[in-house]
């Protein structure tokens, strides 16, 4: 059997993989070339038959070529080549070269295939997501692609088209993807199915929640936050408050001059900030530093005067009064709280709103960080009053669920075809009339449900 791995950004590692895989099954394996391969120890360079057919039978496999240069080799004679084939069971044949570069646009000559190759491997990577083209696609001028863009799914999505044009039945296989959206998307290109099915806000994490202040009030909001799922950083400049002893669910905490909070803000867009400190300089102080970052919502506790007051001495310093106008000060929704527990819950309620105005995503960090294998379940339209959203996703294992799509017979139906089904495929379920009835939901409306593989 010939394989012919081509494409980019782990060819080698996939070839020492099959090496291992095939050696362990008791076959002979050769690896080698038919462009250029980097030299390695074991390498065997410009050998004889003899040379190689000692090296596999002593450990099993042989890796050889003719010599390119000091630091590669090429592909060996095509008379040894096709004596080799008659002999070793498995020849792994390196077929194109991408210069170490994560993502390429093959040349007309490219990849070289060796005539009697059994099965091609397309390897493509998910390190230039997020990258400029230029950075981390070779060759990217062949197809005229702009050098200042950014890598997307679609675009890692195009180039591994471009290889299926020439080569239809090449298995693909998507390296180094990292978080649960990279493992969707690498599953997608696996089964050349559409990225564009899937939204990358769909996967982002609840927001990260910065409570300047450790009062009273921020004890609650630490507590409902934890409740809701958010990272939450507490910071004050008071020993006796900041400290993990009081802030049990808090990810950090941090007792520091509020001159000093900006080094503490997390990198995220999405974060929340909530100012609730003891005084009304220090207020302005942390307002001036949340109002230099980019933030999802920035929130300031206090009487409609004294909000007044730090709002006209800003404008004084300069500050644009529309960007002043986006703080959300008093600072929660209007219900009357009077308890610091009743002000923490107006607080998350009115994040929450503005959250769910802004972004689709309702992630966990449980399944946000899982690595866990299974089937992801996305819901990818709704109408009606179907209990969750678009882009509300489970991941379903062989042992466990985590997450909800909404619960109920609907929710146990997509278990039952996650775990039932194989591949990439939508499913429809009605809430309403005759199918919902059959389902048990007298909620109505109806969600489409895609099913997404994860490695």
């Amino acid at each position: 059997m010939i394989i012919s791995i081509i494409g980019s950004g782990g060819k080698t590692t996939r070839m020492k993989e099959l090496l291992f895989k095939y050696k362990e099954e008791g076959k002979t394996v050769l690896m080698t070339t038919s462009t250029h391969m980097r030299i390695e120890e074991d390498t065997l360079v410009d050998p004889t038959y003899e040379e190689i057919h000692e090296e596999i039978k002593n450990k099993g496999y042989a890796f050889a070529g003719n010599r390119f240069d000091e630091y590669k080799i090429k592909a060996l004679d095509q008379d040894l080549l096709n004596q080799l084939k008659k002999e070793v069971d498995v020849i792994l044949i390196e077929a194109d070269g991408s210069r170490g570069f994560p993502l390429k646009v093959p040349a007309d000559y490219e990849p070289v295939i060796d005539e009697d190759t059994d099965e091609i491997i397309l390897i493509t990577s998910m390190k230039g997501l997020g990258k400029r083209v230029k950075d981390v696609v070779h060759r990217y001028e062949l197809l005229d692609l702009d050098p200042d863009r950014i890598v997307d799914g679609a675009l890692i999505q195009y180039l591994v088209r471009y290889y299926l044009k020439r080569y239809p039945d090449a298995v693909i296989e998507v390296k180094q993807p990292e978080g649960l959206y990279q493992r969707a998307l690498a599953s997608l290109i696996e089964h050349n199915v559409d990225v564009t099915c899937i939204q990358k806000e769909w996967f982002m994490p609840q927001p990260k929640l910065v409570l300047l202040g450790a009062g009273h009030v921020s004890q609650y909001v630490e507590k409902t936050a934890h409740l809701l799922d958010f990272y939450t950083i507490v910071i004050d400049n008071r020993e006796e408050f900041a400290n993990k002893n009081i802030f049990t669910e808090a990810q950090e905490v941090y007792c520091v001059n509020y001159e000093e909070v900006d080094h503490y803000f997390p990198a995220e867009d999405n974060t929340c900030y909530v100012i609730v400190t003891r005084g009304h300089k220090d207020d302005k102080v942390c307002l001036k530093k949340a109002l230099d970052q980019k933030a999802l919502y920035i929130g300031m506790i206090g009487s409609k005067g004294k909000v007044k007051k730090t709002m006209d001495a800003l404008i004084d310093e300069g500050y644009d009064e529309d960007l002043l106008k986006q703080v959300h000060a008093p600072i929660g929704l209007p219900i009357n709280s009077q308890t610091p527990a009743e002000i923490a819950i107006s607080i998350m309620a009115e994040i929450i709103q503005v959250k769910n105005t802004h972004q689709y995503s309702t992630m966990t960090s449980d399944l946000y960080h899982t690595k866990e294998k299974g089937t992801l379940c996305i819901i990818t339209s709704k109408e009606g009053s179907a209990p969750r959203g678009v882009g509300s996703m489970m991941l379903v294992t062989d042992e466990k669920i985590i997450e909800t799509i909404g619960g109920g017979r609907v929710e146990y139906q997509a278990i039952c075809d996650a775990r039932n089904e194989e591949g990439i495929r939508s499913h429809h379920y009605e809430l309403s009339n005759k199918e919902g009835a059959t389902l048990g939901m007298i909620c109505g409306g109806r969600n489409d449900v895609l099913f997404i593989p994860l490695k």
